[in-house]
């Protein structure tokens, strides 16, 4: 099993501005998520992880 790096603060506030845009758009905006869902896909997995762990978050709250 290999460790994770941990994300900068940078990387984390990215990724959660980019969860609350695709969270905000997933009904409203097709164009957006899509831009959203391949940016995300590119990423590497730990930010990937990160990524859907807080979008589950905050689809959850939504």
């Amino acid at each position: 099993m290999t460790t994770q790096p941990q994300l900068t603060e940078t990387q984390k506030s990215a990724i959660e501005e980019m969860v609350i845009n695709r969270v905000n758009a997933m009904n409203n905006d097709a164009v957006l998520c899509e831009a959203i869902d391949n940016k995300v896909h590119s990423m590497e997995e730990h930010l990937k992880a990160y990524f859907q762990e807080r979008f589950h978050f905050h689809s959850n709250k939504a």
